[in-house]
């Protein structure tokens, strides 16, 4: 491929972090009205509880909401790619309460789907490494530390906060648009080793449970351009296990490639940094938004880690990802359907 054959994005999914980070736009607080309903809808739940995968609209209605709700799925599908609420009171709820709010919320944007082969379908992003070392077997959020930018296995991803770290720990998201144009401006050879794709290997646990063989056969392009969808899909800790694995060792030119994705993602004028405080959630496009946080000090109690729920949806109306791309997310999974919600 070449310079002029690569489709350059642009509109308000290409953004720079310095840029939002001086800005306060993209940052939504919920309305008194608002905070008052999710306050019924829980005292509800307290009232008469039930499983939370039979929680559903009638549950958290959110008719306070419904017309910034469809602003944040336009704003999501063809804008910035993510949206932050803030305003939640963490402290007049439990950690399961928080997770019930957040769980209603998520069913407005896509289908609710599991996250690993242990069926959790409202995540908990935890260091739980002192639990399980093994890496081949450990997921990413189940780990200690920063995690460089990536994508997930879904369409759309959204966080609630639970608890912060000791210190540090920052959510850091990252225009995949943005960081395409400059390798297509400075180094297109460079850029094309993204769309030719790279070789990725699962988690042995992830494998096993969907039957498959944790090589994936082919090369996973990194960047592809259809439906009228840039899409970026980029997961560096399956690249590093294949070679960790010795299923492929990066040629010169891929470990250039690599290299120069990171280095813009990594670079403050590209990256938007910010905590996630107890209460505030985060939906971001998992198609055009690269996430990651950064390195932070936790705490060595389990009850005091930082941690946030996660959700990964699928948007059953947005452009098919090509199937090149859609390898990585083990498309047998996605075959559950929401039980029927009172």
């Amino acid at each position: 491929m070449t310079g002029k054959e690569f489709h350059r994005p642009s509109g308000p999914s290409v953004w720079m972090g310095k840029d939002l980070a001086e800005a306060r736009d993209w940052i939504y607080d919920l309305s008194p009205e608002t905070l008052a309903e999710i306050d019924d809808c829980v005292e509800k739940l307290r009232a008469n509880p039930k499983p939370l995968e039979q929680i559903g609209e009638t549950d958290f209605p959110f008719d306070t909401l419904k017309a910034e709700i469809a602003d944040f799925r336009r704003e999501l599908a063809s804008g910035r790619g993510f949206v932050n609420l803030r305003g939640i009171d963490a402290a007049n709820y439990t950690d399961d309460e928080l997770g019930m709010i957040f769980w209603g919320f998520g069913g407005y944007f896509g289908r609710r789907m599991p996250q690993s082969f242990l069926g959790d379908r409202l995540g908990t992003v935890m260091d739980v490494t002192d639990e399980e070392p093994d890496r081949t077997r450990r997921r990413g959020y189940h780990s200690a530390g920063g995690q460089p930018v990536h994508s997930d296995a879904c369409d759309m991803i959204g966080m609630i906060g639970i608890r912060t770290a000791k210190s540090g720990g920052a959510s850091r998201l990252v225009s995949g648009g943005a960081v395409h144009n400059a390798m297509l401006d400075m180094c297109p050879d460079l850029l094309a080793v993204l769309y030719e794709g790279l070789v990725c290997r699962m988690t042995d646990t992830d494998a096993a449970d969907m039957g498959l063989p944790p090589l994936i056969p082919e090369r996973v392009p990194a960047f592809t351009h259809a439906n009228g969808w840039l899409n970026v899909h980029f997961l560096y800790s399956y690249i590093d296990r294949a070679v960790e694995a010795g299923d492929h060792r990066p040629s010169a030119r891929e470990q250039a490639a690599i290299d120069v994705f990171f280095s813009l993602c990594d670079h403050p004028d590209f990256k938007l940094e910010y905590v996630l405080r107890p209460g505030d959630i985060q939906v971001l496009n998992n198609r055009t938004v690269l996430h990651g946080r950064a390195d932070f000090e936790d705490h060595p109690e389990k009850e005091r880690r930082r941690q946030l729920k996660r959700l990964w949806l699928m948007v059953d109306d947005w452009p098919a990802l090509p199937d090149v791309q859609r390898r990585l997310y083990g498309e047998h999974r996605w075959t559950w359907r929401e039980p029927a919600a009172g």
